[in-house]
């Protein structure tokens, strides 16, 4: 009961000083593409390597997603974007490069995020043993699952069709009200 006490107090400051913090952004959405850039970003590259490549290891995925995440604070602490004093918007270790946008600033953090997980996720799990067998990934990494066959299914009940039907109606939609 005490532990449930103290998280509620403790998510209460944070609360407390998140609003404060995000009072300073324009709109939600500069927020929101931030914190996409510090938490999607390396995440995207992690599920990239483990969706499709049966040589990810546990350790490669976990470091690599630890490297791109601090990459995300890292960038962040070291740039700016026009008219933001340093301090609260980035730059609080330092501006090294002002971005013309406080989104411009977002997209290049979350190209950096990115690009160091997915090449700290390749070369760690290069680097270190596997510890799954192909058997053991089955139904985890694309290239072992079994490919559904669906020649039994009706034409108009296959994924394929259903897709290529969905795509062409929004191409007509675009079209149309454009």
């Amino acid at each position: 009961m005490w532990m449930g006490r103290c998280i509620t107090v403790v998510g209460i400051l944070l609360s407390i000083v998140c609003a404060y913090l995000v009072s300073h952004w324009s709109n939600a959405m500069d927020i929101i593409q931030l914190v996409f850039g510090f938490v999607n970003a390396p995440l995207f590259a992690t599920f990239l390597f483990g969706m499709f490549w049966k040589r990810t290891t546990s350790t490669g995925a976990f470091l690599g997603l630890l490297g791109g995440t601090g990459t995300s604070a890292l960038f962040h602490a070291l740039t700016s974007a026009v008219g933001n004093a340093p301090g609260i918007k980035g730059g609080y270790l330092g501006v090294l490069q002002v971005f013309p946008s406080d989104m411009a600033q977002n997209f290049w953090l979350a190209s950096f995020a990115f690009i160091v997980c997915f090449v700290l996720t390749l070369v760690i799990s290069l680097a270190t043993r596997r510890t799954k067998t192909d058997e053991e990934l089955k139904g985890l990494v694309y290239s072992l699952t079994p490919k559904i066959k669906d020649e039994e299914a009706a034409w108009y009940l296959r994924p394929a069709v259903l897709g290529v039907v969905l795509i062409a109606g929004c191409v007509i939609l675009n079209i149309i009200f454009w």
